[in-house]
């Protein structure tokens, strides 16, 4: 691998992370698999990044602000309903393995106590950046819409023939009236 400066480098070992989790999930990231995808060797993740449980911290917080960014400034760009825009990806076939990212993340959180408190405090970012697009919406009522959110992407996952978007498009708009019409 090409010499890069340090903060370069823990972009490009971030950016490998995130791709290992895309194609295998969370419980595939390892310091030699983060190496494997970047062309390097474990010790150089070691060098960066105190364990893997920290690196992986880092990769979610990473894909979680550039989620966020992409949210806010779809709330900036447009008269969007901000639920309907939240809920817009589980409602596109394409879009799946996006949502698949999020319900690993939280089995990832169930199986590793470090990663769970990171869990834990994205939710809340993503349900600040909903109630901030949204003030009508409650913050219990934001909170519930993040919780279906990321159970709707386990669901779609587990069992697709069952969870396709017919079926989540009317789960939607019986949780949240007005963001599909059913």
């Amino acid at each position: 691998m090409a010499y890069l400066p340090r903060d370069e480098r823990r972009v490009a070992i971030v950016d490998a992370t995130l791709r290992v989790i895309r194609r295998d999930g969370f419980g595939a990231v390892s310091a030699r698999a983060v190496a494997q995808e970047l062309g390097g060797s474990p010790g150089l993740i070691h060098q960066h990044f105190p364990s893997v449980q920290e690196l992986v911290a880092t990769a979610w917080r990473g894909y979680v602000s550039e989620n966020l960014a992409e949210f806010s400034g779809a709330m900036l760009h447009r008269e969007v309903d901000p639920l309907a825009e939240f809920f817009a990806n589980h409602l596109d076939p394409s879009q799946g393995a996006e949502l698949w990212i999020w319900a690993d993340a939280w089995a990832h959180a169930l199986r590793s106590p470090e990663f769970a408190a990171v869990f834990a405090e994205t939710l809340s970012q993503l349900t600040g950046a909903l109630c901030d697009a949204a003030p009508e919406v409650t913050e219990v009522g934001a909170e519930r819409a993040v919780l279906l959110g990321v159970a709707l992407a386990g669901a779609q996952r587990i069992a697709p023939e069952r969870y396709g978007v017919e079926r989540l498009a009317a789960i939607i708009a019986e949780s949240s009236p007005g963001v599909v019409s059913g």
